[in-house]
């Protein structure tokens, strides 16, 4: 992964919403934000389950701050994954957006760095725009962290098939352990 001059504050969690406890994903997800809350980074995420709540959980067992961009209940779709009540105890800071857009942009705006489990269509649309982003900002980008091994087939895939230029594969990068996720930010 490319070096970037972004200061590390706020560190984002993407993933999918309908993972329990038990799976690896959301242990791992776990593992590493309280990881990263007793490193000092403060954890942000959209308020909702799976990656999310073990994001905002693993944070606080860690001592750590947890930030929340969540859409208003008054204008969520049906088929929003919702606004987890637990995870909205835990908050340190909530903002509350209209539209899906609007929150995906806020997280991508408050956030100094992303890390990407495990999802679906969400979290797709999530890496497009971030991985983008971190183009148009190459240099000063947001590093983006791929964690889990079936991204590393997945992201090889795409460099490989996809015209992407040479600065779009130096801003991500793979890793398979909290431990790995902690030393890239520390590194930066």
């Amino acid at each position: 992964m490319e070096t970037t001059t972004k200061i590390i504050k706020r560190v984002a969690f993407f993933g999918d919403a309908d993972l329990k406890p038990n799976s690896l994903t959301y242990k791992s997800a776990y593992v590493t934000a309280k990881l990263l809350a007793k490193a000092g980074y403060i954890i942000v995420n959209g308020g909702g389950p799976g990656i999310m709540g073990a994001a905002t959980l693993g944070a606080t067992a860690g001592g750590g701050q947890v930030e929340l961009v969540v859409m208003d209940p008054k204008f969520a779709p049906n088929n929003y994954e919702g606004i987890d009540n637990e995870n909205l105890k835990l908050s340190s800071k909530t903002y509350y957006e209209k539209s899906y857009p609007e929150r995906l942009n806020k997280l991508i705006e408050i956030a100094d760095a992303y890390i990407v489990f495990k999802g679906g269509t969400g979290t797709l649309s999530e890496v497009g725009l971030i991985w983008e982003n971190a183009k148009f900002e190459y240099g000063h980008h947001e590093p983006v962290i791929f964690f889990g091994k079936e991204w590393r087939e997945i992201i090889h895939l795409i460099e490989k098939n996809m015209n992407y230029e040479t600065i779009e594969k130096r801003v991500v990068t793979v890793v398979d352990t909290p431990e790995e996720v902690l030393g890239i930010l520390n590194k930066i």
